[in-house]
């Protein structure tokens, strides 16, 4: 772009938005970059005040960098980056590009190749800014890609802290793409709205005067409400009135015109009259191009054209005088770059053609861009939507639909798979329309389909593979029922599930199939199976696809087998198995491409290290996965790590460093459109509230994601505990009767598990002894397979024994509660579970208060005290309270049913523990005679006759013990 245009386009009433940009120009450069979104209606003055800004910024010797997205459904993914990218050095070629599209490319693999390729984009520009002052203007991004606003996103996460400002500007009402990416930008920090309202009536009238227009304030207010308050409106109407020698300075004439031009365009045309058919030619010739267009481009497409309308033009100066009315600018170094003045300019021009006149320009474009894009294939798409506009034959069709099927292409290399969608879906309405076979169909299908699925539009993806398999079969092509059944991998959803079965079993029909083909197959059958919980069959199926894939020596086919098997053998009693998959993951990562296989190897041996209470080996998984998130810095990677680093540092008790760290996870999670990674940070927040007694934990927006979420027992359980927690009683009772069912679905799942284990409180506080029995019975039977229950992913909740304890106290069983809460506190100990710890020998405290037999009170005491001061110190102030509340009962159970005074109590321990008379009067400060008589006294009271007595009578109830902390100490 340009800068100002000194005449009637001045900022008038525009002062206080100017401020508010250079103000953040300013912390920009001071360290404070932020990413800033200019709103409003089309012609409200966005362009216009982002050039003033990108003028002083020049002044005062700043870079520069503009880009613009444009309309035309055809321009190349990134469109508004491009300049932008190669400005600071990141090459064309190498923009979004990744080498992980094959056909076999996983969709979190494509999704992590993205992403980084987006973080480097992102820290190219970044580093730009700190090498050297720099300003970044988007304009129009109501019409950008996708791809260009996931690099945005990127991008403006980026800015906090580094010195880059981007103004990008962005009609008011889009829809999406742009709106759901709005909503993704704003929970970053550093992104600021600014709308822009329309003129007020002083504003028109300041644009008028400094048009020489008039300065009847009349006729202003005419004009305002003429024009809405619409700047470019206003700014137009005092051009064509400059063009008319006198027309400005004749009220009526300003009348008139304004009067009989109620739209920009209709003053667009008055503009156009003042210019010869040379240069209307070219311009008519730019508009179908877009609102961006190479000079000679356009005049390639106007002589094609003007050979069938007999005129001819300068390009030079019909461009001059062209810029001279403001119909369109000359973009800053780029040799025959030029654009229109405003996007509406350009739509003006381009509703004025005739429908010969497009039809005749829109072939002329696909002509003059068909050589150039031989070399660059990713305009294709352009191609192509030119010679759909064009009324095409059937054969133009088909050249319009091998076009758009190679942009296509071009975009799944730029990892643009929602540009590669749009493209595949042009190629399939203009391939059906020329009425190809069934086999070229299921082609275009399958391509169409990947390209959603790697999109993340997942139903779309399905029903295509679907129709590809249909297709396929009918022409007897089982090699693409194949390729149709391997589109949609790893996606948990039952339906998905059937259909994907189904869909293997119709390709593995074919008999002569070759082996790495059947070994994906049979892992995709596999993996389906085990979503449907048929975990048996799974187990089979995985083991034929490992042994098939290792024949073929596919690493890809063999890691599709491992996933499979991993699903299939997740139960705990699997552990030494899930080790060794794991461990061959990572060893296949690397040859099969696909990085982050590595990270869930390391993943599936964490939780495999966790039951089998191995911390060290935890610790160094770990930290092999912080090594993998930095050297690969794949946003999915990190997202493993934080949230196994949360996990890990709540087992340990450091309950804020988990809190942080899932924190950041969920929003990570957002930012890179992960719901169900950001789910798992709202299950471990309710978690998390839970073990501290603090309902505060609860995000707020915690009831609104899980309303949102599907309906499945791993989802409503939470949510229950989370209504329990925050007192929603009845809520909370009836979201739990919806999952009572689930101990009678067994243990094939291992969700089951994680779901009844966010409602033991529940059980616990309704009282529901049949689900108490039937959840004691499922546990009870694989207590032994695990040492520690949960996951890393999630949290980890320690000790199977500790639920089944709280199971056996509710169903009066206190001999078993208290062996199940021993045992607890064992493995939670060696597991180094402090929190988990705590909350164990409460509930043992609460059991053996039950009990009440001799010493019961004593060490209930001993343990609730214990529990309260570990709580206190790892602020768990829900626990603490009560474990501080249960130490006073006891205190007030042992006073009333001790017979010794405080002072007997203290000599009898000291007695007892073989002390002398002389000893202890000497210790307490006493007489010995004192002491003699306090020793008959006890003796008698206890009816006991010598010290040997008293002694064992201590040991089995030690009561208060001098040293033993009373509960305010």
């Amino acid at each position: 772009m340009v800068d100002a245009v000194p005449g009637p386009e001045s900022l008038a009433g525009r002062d206080q938005e100017l401020a508010a940009l250079r103000g953040w120009r300013a912390e920009a450069l001071a360290g404070g970059g932020r990413l800033v979104v200019l709103t409003g209606p089309p012609g409200i003055g966005k362009t216009r005040l982002a050039e003033e800004l990108a003028g002083s910024a020049r002044r005062a010797g700043q870079r520069v960098l503009w880009g613009r997205a444009v309309e035309e459904r055809g321009a190349p993914p990134l469109w508004p980056w491009r300049r932008i990218l190669n400005a600071v050095g990141v090459a064309e070629e190498d923009h979004l590009a990744g080498n992980h599209a094959s056909d076999s490319a996983r969709s979190d693999d494509l999704a992590a190749a993205r992403f980084r390729a987006a973080a480097a984009a992102a820290d190219a520009i970044t580093g730009a800014a700190r090498a050297a002052d720099l300003l970044v203007v988007l304009e129009d991004l109501q019409w950008a890609d996708h791809a260009s606003l996931f690099l945005l996103r990127e991008l403006a996460a980026e800015l906090p802290g580094s010195r880059l400002l981007v103004l990008a500007t962005c009609r008011e009402g889009a829809g999406d793409p742009w709106r759901t990416s709005m909503a993704d930008l704003a929970r970053l920090p550093g992104v600021q709205t600014l709308r822009l309202a329309p003129l007020s009536e002083t504003a028109v009238a300041g644009l008028l005067r400094a048009a020489g227009v008039t300065t009847d304030p009349e006729l202003a207010r005419f004009v305002h409400a003429r024009s809405e308050g619409n700047a470019l409106y206003v700014t137009t109407l005092a051009r064509v009135l400059a063009a008319q020698p006198g027309a400005a300075a004749d009220a009526d004439a300003v009348a008139r015109i304004a009067a009989g031009s109620a739209e920009v365009s209709q003053l667009v045309a008055s503009l156009l009259r003042d210019l010869d058919d040379g240069a209307r030619a070219l311009l008519a010739a730019a508009s179908v191009l877009g609102a961006d267009f190479d000079s000679g481009l356009a005049a390639a497409v106007a002589g094609t054209a003007a050979a069938v309308a007999g005129t001819s033009q300068d390009t030079a100066s019909a461009l001059s005088a062209a810029q001279t009315c403001g119909l369109v600018t000359r973009q800053p170094d780029r040799p025959g770059a030029w654009c229109f003045t405003h996007a509406l300019v350009r739509d003006g021009i381009y509703a004025s053609l005739g429908e010969d006149q497009r039809i005749a320009l829109h072939a002329a474009a696909a002509a003059a861009l068909e050589p150039m894009a031989r070399h660059a294939p990713e305009r294709g798409g352009e191609i192509a939507a030119h010679l759909l506009r064009a009324a095409p034959d059937r054969a133009t069709v088909r050249r319009a639909a091998g076009w758009a099927a190679t942009a296509a292409t071009a975009a799944t290399a730029a990892l643009a798979f929602e540009d590669a969608v749009r493209y595949l879906a042009t190629a399939l309405t203009a391939a059906d329309s020329t009425e190809i076979g069934g086999a070229e169909r299921a082609e275009l299908l399958i391509e169409l389909a990947t390209a959603e699925y790697r999109a993340g539009q997942l139903a779309a993806s399905l029903k295509h593979a679907v129709a590809a398999a249909d297709a396929a079969e009918r022409d007897g092509r089982l090699d693409l029922v194949a390729g149709a059944a391997l589109v949609v991998r790893g996606v948990g959803h039952r339906p998905v599930a059937l259909t994907l079965l189904g869909l293997c079993d119709r390709a593995l029909a074919d008999g002569g199939a070759p082996a790495a083909r059947r070994a994906r197959l049979l892992a995709q059958r596999a993996s389906a199976l085990a979503e449907l919980g048929d975990l048996e069959a799974a187990a089979a199926g995985s083991a034929a696809a490992m042994t098939a894939a290792a024949a073929a020596g596919d690493p890809a086919a063999e890691l599709d087998a491992i996933r499979a098997r991993v699903a299939a053998l997740s139960a705990p009693q699997h552990r030494a198995e899930r080790l060794r998959l794991g461990t061959r993951a990572v060893e296949l990562a690397t040859p099969a491409g696909q990085p982050l296989a590595a990270v869930l190897g390391r993943v599936w041996r964490i939780d495999a290290a966790y039951q089998l209470l191995n911390l060290e080996a935890v610790d160094a998984e770990i930290a092999q996965i912080a090594q993998l998130a930095d050297s690969t810095r794949l946003p999915l990677a990190r997202w493993h790590l934080l949230r196994q680093q949360a996990s890990r540092a709540a087992l340990a008790g450091q309950l804020a460093v988990a809190r942080d760290r899932s924190a950041e996870a969920r929003r990570l999670a957002f930012r890179i459109q992960d719901l169900s990674g950001a789910g798992l940070s709202y299950v471990f927040a309710v978690w998390l509230a839970v073990l501290r007694g603090d309902a505060g934990e609860i995000p707020a927006d915690f009831f609104d994601v899980a309303a949102a979420a599907p309906p499945i027992p791993i989802v409503r359980a939470p949510l229950a505990r989370a209504l329990f927690a925050v007192g929603r009683t009845d809520e909370a009772q009836a979201v739990y009767e919806t999952l009572r069912q689930l101990p009678a679905a067994g243990d094939k799942d291992i969700r089951t598990f994680g779901a009844l284990t966010q409602l033991m409180d529940l059980i616990i506080a309704f009282r529901d002894n049949e689900m108490a029995q039937a959840t004691y019975d499922l546990v009870h039977a694989r207590v032994n397979d695990s040492g520690a229950t949960g996951t890393g992913l999630v949290f980890l909740s320690g000790s199977a024994h500790w639920p089944l304890g709280r199971l056996a106290a509710l169903l009066g069983r206190t001999e078993e509660a208290l062996g199940h809460f021993a045992a607890a506190v064992t493995i939670d100990t060696r597991l180094g579970a402090r929190p988990l710890v705590a909350m164990v020998r409460l509930d043992w405290a609460g059991a053996l208060r039950t009990r009440a037999a001799r010493g019961d009170y004593a060490q209930a005491r001993l343990l609730a005290w214990q529990a309260a001061t570990e709580a206190r110190r790892l602020d768990m102030p829900g626990p603490a309270d009560r474990a501080e509340r249960l130490v006073n009962d006891l205190d007030q159970a042992i006073r009333a049913g001790d017979p010794l005074t405080p002072r007997e109590r203290e000599i009898a321990e000291l007695a007892s523990a073989g002390i002398t008379n002389r000893a202890i009067a000497a210790q307490l400060v006493l007489s010995e005679r004192t002491v003699e008589g306090h020793v008959r006294s006890i003796l008698a009271k206890l009816q006991l006759t010598n010290r040997t007595e008293l002694a064992a009578w201590t040991l089995r109830s030690p009561g208060l013990r001098s040293d033993f902390p009373s509960a305010d100490r």
